[in-house]
Protein backbone atom coordinates (compact mmCIF):
# COMPACT_ATOMS: atom_id res chain seq x y z
CA UNK A 1 0.00 0.00 0.00
CA UNK A 2 1.14 3.52 -0.75
CA UNK A 3 -0.34 6.36 1.28
CA UNK A 4 -0.08 9.96 0.10
CA UNK A 5 -0.36 12.47 2.94
CA UNK A 6 -0.99 16.21 2.84
CA UNK A 7 -1.31 18.10 6.11
CA UNK A 8 -4.49 20.02 6.80
CA UNK A 9 -4.33 23.78 6.97
CA UNK A 10 -2.83 24.98 10.22
CA UNK A 11 -1.14 21.69 11.12
CA UNK A 12 2.51 22.22 12.02
CA UNK A 13 4.76 19.64 10.27
CA UNK A 14 6.86 19.29 13.44
CA UNK A 15 3.76 18.42 15.47
CA UNK A 16 2.65 15.88 12.85
CA UNK A 17 6.08 14.25 12.66
CA UNK A 18 6.36 14.06 16.46
CA UNK A 19 2.92 12.41 16.61
CA UNK A 20 3.95 9.90 13.91
CA UNK A 21 7.23 9.05 15.65
CA UNK A 22 5.79 8.83 19.16
CA UNK A 23 2.34 7.34 18.57
CA UNK A 24 1.43 6.19 15.09
CA UNK A 25 4.59 4.52 13.80
CA UNK A 26 5.13 2.31 16.86
CA UNK A 27 1.50 1.14 16.77
CA UNK A 28 1.47 0.37 13.05
CA UNK A 29 4.77 -1.49 13.22
CA UNK A 30 3.28 -3.74 15.92
CA UNK A 31 0.35 -4.85 13.73
CA UNK A 32 0.68 -8.51 12.76
CA UNK A 33 -0.63 -7.70 9.28
CA UNK A 34 2.16 -5.21 8.52
CA UNK A 35 5.58 -6.51 7.51
CA UNK A 36 7.17 -3.11 6.94
CA UNK A 37 6.05 0.52 7.34
CA UNK A 38 8.03 3.58 6.25
CA UNK A 39 7.18 7.28 6.18
CA UNK A 40 9.01 9.63 3.82
CA UNK A 41 9.04 13.42 3.95
CA UNK A 42 8.97 14.81 0.39
CA UNK A 43 11.71 17.32 -0.33
CA UNK A 44 11.06 18.44 -3.88
CA UNK A 45 10.36 17.52 -7.48
CA UNK A 46 13.33 16.49 -9.56
CA UNK A 47 14.19 19.21 -12.07
CA UNK A 48 11.56 21.63 -10.78
CA UNK A 49 11.15 24.38 -8.20
CA UNK A 50 7.47 23.46 -7.74
CA UNK A 51 6.31 22.05 -4.43
CA UNK A 52 5.54 18.32 -4.34
CA UNK A 53 1.80 17.57 -4.50
CA UNK A 54 2.03 15.65 -1.19
CA UNK A 55 4.01 16.40 1.96
CA UNK A 56 4.60 12.75 2.92
CA UNK A 57 4.59 9.35 1.24
CA UNK A 58 4.10 6.22 3.33
CA UNK A 59 4.75 2.67 2.17
CA UNK A 60 3.38 -0.45 3.82
CA UNK A 61 4.27 -4.03 3.00
CA UNK A 62 1.19 -5.95 4.07
CA UNK A 63 1.39 -9.64 5.00
CA UNK A 64 -2.35 -10.27 5.07
CA UNK A 65 -4.97 -7.78 3.84
CA UNK A 66 -7.82 -9.49 5.73
CA UNK A 67 -5.80 -9.32 8.93
CA UNK A 68 -5.07 -5.63 8.26
CA UNK A 69 -8.82 -5.01 8.26
CA UNK A 70 -9.13 -6.73 11.64
CA UNK A 71 -6.07 -4.92 13.00
CA UNK A 72 -7.29 -1.44 12.10
CA UNK A 73 -10.74 -2.19 13.50
CA UNK A 74 -9.30 -2.30 17.02
CA UNK A 75 -10.23 0.53 19.36
CA UNK A 76 -6.62 1.70 19.66
CA UNK A 77 -6.06 1.88 15.91
CA UNK A 78 -9.43 3.55 15.34
CA UNK A 79 -8.37 6.27 17.78
CA UNK A 80 -5.04 6.75 15.99
CA UNK A 81 -6.72 6.81 12.57
CA UNK A 82 -9.15 9.45 13.86
CA UNK A 83 -6.19 11.54 15.01
CA UNK A 84 -4.51 11.04 11.61
CA UNK A 85 -7.60 12.27 9.79
CA UNK A 86 -7.72 15.32 12.08
CA UNK A 87 -4.16 16.17 11.03
CA UNK A 88 -4.04 15.23 7.36
CA UNK A 89 -5.78 14.30 4.15
CA UNK A 90 -4.72 10.81 3.10
CA UNK A 91 -5.04 8.87 -0.14
CA UNK A 92 -4.50 5.12 0.10
CA UNK A 93 -3.38 3.29 -3.03
CA UNK A 94 -3.25 -0.47 -3.21
CA UNK A 95 -0.24 -1.65 -5.19
CA UNK A 96 1.74 -4.81 -5.75
CA UNK A 97 5.38 -5.12 -6.66
CA UNK A 98 5.95 -6.70 -10.04
CA UNK A 99 9.66 -6.06 -10.62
Amino acid sequence: MIVLVDLKEGVDPEDYERWVLESYAPAVRELTSVEDWRDYRTTGLLGSDALPPYRYVVTLDIRDLDQLGRDVASEGMQGLLSELHDLAEVTQIMAERFA
